[in-house]
């Protein structure tokens, strides 16, 4: 097998195989590249905690919960009309005949409005815009005659037209990893550094002005605060003042007058809203990482074989 793979290879034309031997290395190195990538992204679902939205910290986390639409009234898919959180639909129409028949984008539509994702504690605003959205449902059929993208019905016209429809159902469960923001009456409106060092500030005020805890930071008892005495009673506020504003951001995230947001992270972190479970979600990304990988092997084998067979140059 691998002497006819080598006789075929020395048959070749040296301008198609030069073209060969470079598109082997350009595929091993894409292949390489999107392997590690998925397995990345495997690792960072598998080992993200689960938050629950009263107690999340602000930042990258994720969330599993129900998918609610924002408004009563669900989005409707523009095709089918399906009642819907989240849709991406695309129409493609039949070019050429024969051995050049291919399929050319007509139209792709994907919404942004917001939906909410509901756990047993708390709601969140999710932005899909920027998403990698994985669907509850994936539907794709062929149809003769264009169908109009606002109404759904069939035009006249005797061209062949393949429809992509993919929601994300209201009820159903879901699941986001992405960047969390509570906007509302937390820390008055400020950063939570901000609020720490704040409040940091008036603990040193307050323990300046009081004899008791004068006393309690002149821990040789000669008087004097000293630096080291000073550099503790520092430490202590600091520690005092993140303590008590994480105690008041958990009771704040109780309140009514809190929403959290989730979006896609500026750091490039992935950001993913998925209808199927982390479970689900991390075997498929590792099962493509595998298939990446083992397919770059299997290039790497053609391209040694191509190699030791004759020069491209």
């Amino acid at each position: 097998m691998i002497q006819g793979l080598r006789d075929w290879l020395a048959g070749l034309d040296a301008g198609f195989f030069l073209l060969l031997w470079g598109g082997s290395i350009a595929l091993i190195l894409l292949s390489l590249f999107f392997g590690f990538r998925y397995f990345v992204r495997a690792r960072i679902i598998a080992h993200t905690p689960t938050s629950k939205l009263r107690s999340a910290a602000q930042g990258f986390i994720e969330i599993e919960g129900a998918g609610r639409p924002l408004d009563t009234a669900p989005l409707r898919s523009p095709l089918t009309f399906t009642p819907c959180l989240w849709y991406e639909v695309l129409i493609e129409r039949q070019q050429g005949s024969g051995k050049n028949r291919r399929w050319e984008t007509v139209n792709r539509n994907r919404s942004d409005a917001l939906l909410l994702v509901e756990d047993d504690t708390g709601e969140a605003y999710v932005d899909p815009d920027h998403a990698r959205v994985v669907e509850h449902r994936k539907k794709r059929w062929r149809e003769r005659g264009g169908r109009s993208w606002q109404a759904g019905a069939l035009g006249g016209g005797s061209d062949q037209y393949r429809y992509t429809e993919r929601v994300l159902l209201p009820g159903f469960p879901l699941y986001v990893l992405g960047w969390l923001e509570t906007r509302g009456h937390r820390n008055g409106g400020v950063s939570k550094t901000e609020a720490v060092e704040r409040r940091r500030q008036a603990l040193i005020r307050e323990w300046q002005a009081s004899e008791e805890h004068r006393q309690r930071f002149d821990i040789d008892g000669d008087g004097e605060i000293s630096q080291r005495e000073w550099d503790w009673a520092l430490r202590l506020a600091r520690s005092q003042a993140e303590k008590e504003v994480r105690e008041a951001d958990a009771e704040a995230g109780r309140g009514a007058n809190v929403a959290h947001l989730l979006r896609r992270p500026d750091n490039g972190d992935p950001y993913i809203i998925s209808g199927l479970d982390q479970e689900t979600l991390v075997r498929r990304k590792y099962r493509r990482a595998a298939l990446l990988v083992a397919g770059a092997v299997l290039l790497f084998v053609f391209w040694y074989i191509a190699q030791t067979t004759r020069s491209p140059f």
